[in-house]
This record gives structure tokens, sequence and C-alpha cells, in this order.
């Protein structure tokens, strides 16, 4: 059997490949003799387009190319060995078919000469196995699932009947003559079976100190463009407090309380509304503390209604410009005993979306969207 095709290669071919890449893309961006924007019937004007291109654009666009281009390198280079190394895998675990027999004399002595990755007739990769006979040399191919592979015939460009084909070869040259047996139109196809290697770039190495950044170069580059990310975020930042100003004087405001001092704050003004005893449960600390209550209703003659009704609009009010709001669920009451639970937040975001959800809650009180 032959040697197979190996699609791994090493590091160094992928890295230089890469970089050739990187060449092509940054000689194509310098190139503004072209561009028709540049361009205007008054030369002078044209003049200033130009020079404002290649003294402004094209080095600014230039720094992220190479820093862009650098950055994405290794993981790139990753993503292809990981993947020609996919193939070699799949090359190598392909199951041979066996049994195959030669359709010319019938002979079982068929070697396998070659396996390869082709796409089959869905357009999926897959190992083709190549097989020839030992006694008179004509050959089959069979697929890794053991179906063989089916000759797709060339079909008249005229009148769409299948042509008979001959070919001849003159050195590494392959000729293959069509003629359709139903209209006499004929089709040529020339091969060249020959290896070529890729001519060697003089300037490979000079393009690649221009265009491809070095590890130095490129990890500043990183890091400027972190620095330069972060600063983004921070006037961003401003800017969105600029125009939220309302919003983030109301947060400014908030009485960011404690448990204790929440405490402190309900008691007497329960108390004078006839609600004692006030406890509160161990807290749920996850994103947000939610504190179980419970207390009871020490004014005779009000009923179940009143007592939560009032209980819910006497906190609504007082924890209003607290970082504390009574849990979705309400008041419960049973025989003058009330529970509920109250949730506390934390930090600028979280106390952000609690305003704007009050925010939103009042203007679908008032009807407005």
């Amino acid at each position: 059997m032959s040697e197979n095709m190996t699609y791994l290669k090493d590091e160094i071919y992928y890295s230089e490949l890469y970089d050739k890449f990187t060449i092509e893309k940054c000689q194509h961006w310098e190139k503004s003799d072209n561009l028709s924007s540049l361009k205007d019937k008054d030369e002078s004007v044209a003049k200033i387009k130009k020079d404002f291109f290649d003294k402004c654009v094209i080095p600014v666009s230039m720094y992220f190319l190479k820093g862009d281009r650098y950055e994405k390198k290794d993981e790139t280079i990753k993503k292809w060995m990981d993947s020609d190394k996919a193939k070699d895998d799949k090359l190598e675990n392909a199951i041979e078919p066996k049994g195959i027999r030669c359709l010319q004399c019938s002979s079982p002595e068929m070697t396998c000469i070659s396996r390869d990755l082709m796409d089959d007739s869905n357009k999926k990769e897959n190992v083709m196995f190549m097989f020839q006979c030992d006694k008179c040399g004509k050959r089959r191919a069979y697929w890794e699932n053991g179906k063989e592979w089916e000759h797709k015939p060339t079909l008249c460009s005229k009148c769409n009947t299948e042509m008979q084909s001959s070919s001849n070869r003159k050195g590494e040259i392959i000729t293959t003559i069509y003629s359709c047996p139903q209209c006499g139109n004929k089709d040529t196809d020339t091969f060249d079976s020959s290896v070529k290697k890729e001519p060697i770039d003089p300037n490979f190495e000079m393009n690649r100190k221009k265009y491809c950044l070095s590890r130095e170069d490129g990890s500043e580059y990183i890091a400027q463009k972190g620095r330069m990310e972060e600063m983004k975020h921070i006037v961003d930042g401003w800017e969105e407090k600029k125009q939220n100003k309302e919003l983030y004087d109301a947060i400014a405001k908030i009485k960011k309380l404690t448990i204790f001092e929440l405490q402190n704050l309900l008691n007497p003004i329960f108390e004078k509304a006839g609600y004692v005893k006030l406890e509160f449960e161990k807290p749920e600390l996850q994103k947000d503390v939610t504190l179980g209550f419970n207390l009871q209703d020490s004014k005779s003659g009000r009923s179940e209604w009143d007592s939560v009704h009032e209980l819910q609009k006497l906190f609504k009010k007082v924890l209003a410009d607290t970082n504390w709001r009574l849990m979705s669920d309400g008041v419960n009451y049973r025989l003058g005993f009330l529970t509920g639970r109250l949730r506390g937040v934390e930090g600028e975001e979280n106390l952000r979306k609690l305003i704007e959800k009050d925010i939103k809650d009042k203007l679908q009180k008032n009807g407005k969207k």
C-alpha cells in the first residue's frame, strides 16, 4: 500500500501561511490609487483626499489590522492544526472494506493502494479507498461505509446525452476528449498532474517584518487595546449617567439600610399604626437578601382585608426611599398574625434596576407606556 497523504504539518508551516495572508491583507489596504472615493474633478481636492487617506486613514487602519491579525494568530493556527489532525485521525482510523473483487477478471486479489479524504454525494468529507487488481491492474473505489464510488456521467452541453470519453497522456499532461454520440459535440479537458512547487517570495521576510507584529509589539498592542476599551467603558459610563441624571440622582438619595437599621426604622412607625412585635427570620443571602418577617395586629376590630392592605401601604410608603421592598407575594394574615417577605438590594446596578422597576410600575399605574 502506498503512503497516504499527511495533512498535519509543522507549526512553522501554519505560522508562515498566516503571515502570508496578513501581508496580502495589509498590502491590499495600502493601495489607494484606484479608490473611486478619492477621485475628484478638482485635482487639488483629489490630492487633499489622497494625502489624508495615505497619511491618516491608512496608518490608523494598518495599526489595528496588524494588531487584530496578531491577536487572532495563535487561535487561528490552533484551529488549522486541530482540523488537519482530525483529518489525519479520520484517515488512520477508517476501516478498510474487505472482500473486493476485480470486475475485469474476477480476481479476489485486490490491494488497497490509497486512502484519501473526498467529498461524497452529500458534500460531506469521507474516506475513499482505492483498490487495484494484482493481476490485471484494474481499479475500484469504495467509501469507508462499504459503498462503491459511482462515476457520474458527463452530459453533453448541447443535447444532454451522456458523452463518451478517451484519454491520452504525454508526460504529466493528461488530455481527455469527450464526444457526444448523439450530436457529435466534443469537449476537451486537460489536466496537469505534475506537482507544482509554490514559487519562493524573495521579499517574504522583508514584508513579514513590515506587516507582522513581533511578540513584543503584539503584546503591547493587546495591552494598549485593553486600555482603550477600558477608557471607552468609563467614558460610556459617564455619558450614560449624564443621559440618566435623574435616575442616578434618585439612586444616590436611596437610604441603604442594614437589617438592624431597617428594624429600627419600622418598629416605631408600625407600633403607631397598631402593628406590634415585629420579628425577622434568618435572612437568605443570594443575589439579593430575602428577609422573612412576622408581626401582630394590635388594633381591635380591624378586619383581615384592612389589616393586610394597610400594612402593605405602610410598607410601600416607608420603604420607598430605601433599598428594601415588600416582595410580590404580599402579606399573609391568620387571626391577627401577619407574615411576609422583604427583599433588600445592594450595589449600584441592582439599585438602578430597583428604581427603574418603581418608575415602570408608577407609569403603568398611571396608564402610561
